[in-house]
C-alpha cells in the first residue's frame, strides 16, 4: 500500500461512517440544498436586488447580497424539509433503512472523489509515477476516471488517457 491507498481507504472509511450516522435523507437533502439554492439564486437575484435597492448603494454589493440571500435561503428551507422527512422516517421505524442508503450513499461519494483524484495525479504527474503506479487500488479505481474523463475538457482527457496506456502496461505484469 503506498500513499494514495492510504488516501482512497480514508476517504472511503470516512463517507461510508459519515453517511451511516447522517442518513441519506440528510445527505441528498444537503446536495439539492446547494444545487437549488445555486439555481435559485442565480434565477432570481436580480429580482431581489430591485427590492433591496434602497438599502444597499453598491450594485457589486448589491447582487452578492441578493444571491447570497436566495442560496441561504434556499439551503434552509431544503435542509428544514430534510430534517422533517428524516423525523417522519423515524417515526415510520425507516431510520435503519436511511442509514443503510446514507451508507451507500457515502461509498459511492467516496468512490467518486478518489476517482476524480486518481484523474487528475495520472493526467498531471509524470508518465508511471510511482504514486499510481504502484498502487493496489488504482487499477480498480481507473474504470470509474476514465467514465468521468469523457466529460472533462480536451487536453486533461488527452493527459489521462496517454498516462494511463502506460500505467496499465505496469500494472498487467502485477494483476496476472
Amino acid at each position: 500500500m503506498n500513499a494514495f491507498d492510504i488516501f482512497a481507504l480514508i476517504i472511503v472509511g470516512y463517507a461510508l461512517i459519515r453517511g451511516i450516522f447522517r442518513g441519506l435523507i440528510k445527505e441528498m437533502a444537503a446536495i439539492v440544498g446547494v444545487v437549488a439554492g445555486f439555481w435559485g439564486a442565480y434565477t432570481y437575484y436580480p429580482l431581489l436586488a430591485r427590492l433591496l435597492d434602497p438599502w444597499i448603494d453598491n450594485p457589486g454589493y448589491l447582487k452578492i447580497a441578493s444571491f447570497l440571500l436566495i442560496f441561504c435561503a434556499v439551503l434552509l428551507v431544503v435542509s428544514i424539509v430534510g430534517v422533517v422527512v428524516k423525523y417522519l422516517m423515524r417515526v415510520a421505524f425507516l431510520g435503519w433503512l436511511d442509514r443503510i442508503c446514507g451508507g451507500l450513499f457515502g461509498l459511492l461519494k467516496a468512490v467518486l472523489i478518489t476517482a476524480v483524484v486518481l484523474m487528475v495525479l495520472t493526467a498531471f504527474l509524470p508518465k508511471n509515477a510511482p504514486l499510481v503506479r504502484d498502487s493496489l487500488t488504482a487499477p480498480y479505481i481507473t474504470s470509474i476516471s476514465e467514465t468521468l474523463a469523457r466529460i472533462t475538457p480536451a487536453e486533461l482527457k488527452t493527459e489521462f488517457r496517454d498516462k494511463l496506456m502506460e500505467m496499465r502496461k505496469s500494472w498487467g505484469k502485477k494483476i496476472r
